[in-house]
């Protein structure tokens, strides 16, 4: 699975593992979501990642 780290600045504020997913398109890749904190605020964050070609066409 991939891992993406989140910095701000030199700090790293959120470690995100990216598990698979087929989208609805029919395109596979990674995809997740988690809340992280910047200054003191909180934030909903989306993280995906989609593989270039991987769309199925349609029959």
């Amino acid at each position: 699975m991939p891992r993406i780290e989140v910095y701000e600045g030199a700090q790293k504020i959120a470690d995100v593992g990216l598990p698979e997913k087929k989208f609805s398109t029919g395109s596979v890749g990674y995809w997740a979501s988690q809340k992280i904190e910047v200054n003191g605020r909180r934030y909903q964050c989306q993280f995906q990642m989609v593989e270039i070609g991987t769309k199925q066409p349609k029959e």
